[in-house]
């Protein structure tokens, strides 16, 4: 069999468009489509090794998953072992007990589920503290290891016999997958992470596999134009397609089938030889593995690092790690029997265990290397701050359920306060609760993914609670509310099952403060906070290093103009406006503490200011 230096090539392609995507480099805003080229190049030599030992009769499941096996996980077990060896020197409690779960379910190959089933995304700021984030690919493939072959098996018969009835069942799977990636616009962390919504990648590379014969005969005057056009798309493709919230977006196609041509007319360029490309290509797993972790731990002590390119560090480190690793597990797969890997399986499962039982354990107190007066920058209790009465949900499991009956219960003897909006509102929750007068009662309807607003869309459990609250609640208890805070991160509008247009917000609004005037309410909209780069507590701690350092060039212009929009949108007697707020302190040395735990989230501590300055000037 001639050596494909193609496929090679196209490791080292996909690898480098998401180590560039990840660490941020300029104009790599598409590379994380590399991970979509692996799927498709998976999926292309899975059938042709599956299919050909088919037709040869010397087909057997067990041994291919045991060559899976051998060829995943012992790089994945020696990454493991590494972040789980560091965690305790680097790491405090919070953060370790959850990393040291990442790490198990990575293992368990389950982690593209779990993090399905959470409201974030693989954009998202908190997907920044996650060392094994990226393992989730590995969950989807490995998942697909497990189907697939049994898949062929059952249709052997057709391929054997009846070629075009087996192409064809492929194809109608694929649309099927392809239809239901597309459908799934509601929930796209589903379509982001989940093995169905994902194996029409895999399938459009079995295809390539199938029709490679005919292809290559019939474009045999054009290889090499379709070969240089197919690069040029994947470069495309990484340069101008844009990470959001709606990753189902049909661009993503392009790259997918841009890697399905290359593979399928095998036209090997001269330049494709390179040892330096394929070497990466040789590489590009353990490359993979290791990238991401080395980045998470990077930006995490980013502030002990004063070099304009400190940046480089992690990316060196991971070639470094990744070249080791390639030589002392993939080189070696064949001397990780089902022995030495369940043995080392065991060592790994009982450390994750450890730490996840014991995150408090004074042995970690005692190794760490990272001092205490850091702890709030590091970790916080993001459950206990935003939901300390079960009052906000979001699309989660930690945060999905909604008790109407005491969030929403109406203290007749006292002076009733109503917080409502999003995750912005829950920040507030507990500095409401702490900061009221003995004779004022609290009621919260904090929902995410949706607006406040009468007529409102978005996740459907939010947008159900707000027709109760405005159709049953309201108008039944409008003269029992005293006052009525609004706190909303109102850029929020682009999530895709959002999807609010500027023109779409104004009239909410004015449906909204319409109701409240008919009503004879007392309102105020709190208004958006800063947006910035990176989360706010390396801003803080870089600061604590660099006196002189500018926070400026760390916040974006998406808050201010998103404030000044809703300054000329609402009543002015009825916005108070938090943005740059002079009275509000960023970062507390002496309490260990930032104002925002996130991009745009405020802390205890923020939260408690901005309370603080309403009970000042009398809102509350």
């Amino acid at each position: 069999m001639t050596f494909r230096y193609d496929i090679g090539l196209l490791r080292a392609i996909a690898v480098c468009f998401v180590l560039l995507f990840h660490y941020n480099f300029p104009f790599f805003e598409g590379g994380y489509i590399g991970v979509d080229m692996f799927f498709v190049i998976s999926g292309f030599l899975m059938t042709k090794i599956i299919l050909t030992e088919i037709k040869g009769d010397r087909f057997s499941y067990f041994s291919f998953i045991e060559r899976r096996i051998r060829r995943i996980v012992p790089a994945l077990l020696g990454v493991s072992v590494v972040m789980l060896l560091l965690l305790p020197l680097l790491y405090f409690d919070v953060d370790l007990k959850l990393n040291a779960k990442y790490i198990a379910l990575s293992l368990a190959f389950m982690s593209n589920i779990y993090y399905g089933s959470l409201s974030g995304d693989y954009f998202s700021p908190d997907a920044q503290d996650n060392l094994f984030l990226h393992s989730w690919s590995l969950a989807v493939e490995w998942q697909f290891y497990i189907i697939y072959p049994l898949a062929l098996w059952i249709l052997k018969d057709r391929y054997l016999h009846h070629l075009k009835q087996f192409r064809f069942i492929l194809i109608v799977l694929t649309v099927l997958s392809l239809f239901l990636w597309l459908g799934m616009g509601s929930r796209s962390s589903w379509a982001f992470y989940l093995m169905p919504t994902r194996i029409w990648e895999f399938l459009i590379g079995g295809l390539a596999f199938l029709y490679s014969q005919e292809l290559k005969e019939r474009l045999k005057p054009f290889l090499t134009a379709l070969t240089i056009m197919s690069l040029v798309l994947m470069l495309v493709s990484a340069l101008f397609i844009r990470a959001n919230h709606s990753w189902s977006s049909t661009l993503v196609v392009i790259p997918v089938l841009a890697t399905a041509v290359l593979l399928a007319i095998d036209h090997q360029l001269v330049w494709f030889q390179n040892s330096g490309i394929q070497f990466l290509g040789k590489i590009s797993y353990s490359l993979y593995l290791w990238h991401w972790p080395f980045y998470v731990l990077y930006r995490k002590f980013e502030f002990l690092m004063q070099w304009r390119y400190s940046i480089l560090i992690p990316f060196l480190l991971s070639f470094i790690f990744a070249i080791l690793s390639f030589y002392l597990f993939e080189q070696k797969k064949n001397i990780f029997g089902a022995k030495i890997l369940t043995i080392s399986g065991c060592v790994v499962a009982l450390l994750a265990t450890m730490l996840f039982v014991f995150p408090k354990h004074i042995l970690w107190d005692n190794i760490r290397l990272v001092d205490n007066q850091y702890v709030n920058y590091f970790q916080q209790d993001e459950h206990q701050h935003l939901n300390p009465c079960n009052c906000y949900i979001t699309r989660s499991p930690n945060y999905n359920t909604y008790d109407k009956e005491e969030c929403l219960k109406i203290d007749v003897r006292k002076e009733n306060i109503l917080l409502i909006g999003d995750s912005h509102a829950a920040q507030l929750s507990t500095a409401f609760r702490n900061g009221l007068k003995q004779d004022q009662h609290l009621l919260e309807m904090s929902l995410s993914l949706t607006f406040p607003f009468p007529d409102s869309k978005g996740y459907d459990k939010s947008v159900l609670l707000w027709k109760y609250f405005y159709t049953e609640f309201l108008p039944k208890n409008e003269n029992k509310i005293n006052k009525v805070f609004i706190s909303v991160h109102w850029l929020m509008n682009t999530y895709e099952e959002m999807n609010y247009t500027p023109k779409e917000i104004k009239q909410g609004l004015s449906q909204m403060t319409a109701l409240f005037d008919s009503y004879g309410l007392q309102y105020y909209f709190i208004g958006q906070t800063e947006l910035y780069r990176v989360p706010y507590r390396q801003v803080a701690l870089k600061k604590m290093f660099n006196p002189v350092l500018d926070e400026q060039q760390f916040i974006l212009d998406e808050g201010k103009q998103v404030n000044e929009f809703l300054k000329r949108i609402i009543p002015e007697q009825h916005y108070i406006d938090i943005y740059k707020h002079g009275e509000i302190e960023h970062n507390s040395q002496e309490m260990g503490m930032s104002y925002m735990f996130d991009k745009h989230h405020l802390s205890a501590f923020g939260a408690s200011q901005v309370v603080d300055y309403l009970l000042r000037k009398e809102y509350l």
